[in-house]
């Protein structure tokens, strides 16, 4: 389900043209994306460093601004 959510993540990112408008508010996005891809790969192949529940709450938690500006954004064209 992490797997999912974290593609789900990568899929809006490069759907959408402008994830953030604000430079610090994007690579603060994008540092703590990478650090969940990266603590995804360490905990799948080398040692679990955290629980499974607890890094999918993280995923969640960081990929909703991404789904919240998604639907932002289809709201803005729609109308």
């Amino acid at each position: 389900m992490t797997f999912w959510i974290i593609m789900m993540g990568l899929f809006m990112l490069i759907l959408l043209e402008k994830p953030f408008e604000k430079r610090s508010s994007g690579l603060l996005f994008l540092i703590s994306y990478l650090l969940l891809i990266a603590i995804y790969v360490i905990q799948t192949t080398f040692v679990e460093l955290v629980s499974d529940e607890f890094l999918m709450m993280i995923a969640v938690v960081v990929v909703f601004p991404l789904f919240v500006r998604l639907v932002v954004s289809s709201q803005k064209t729609r109308s």
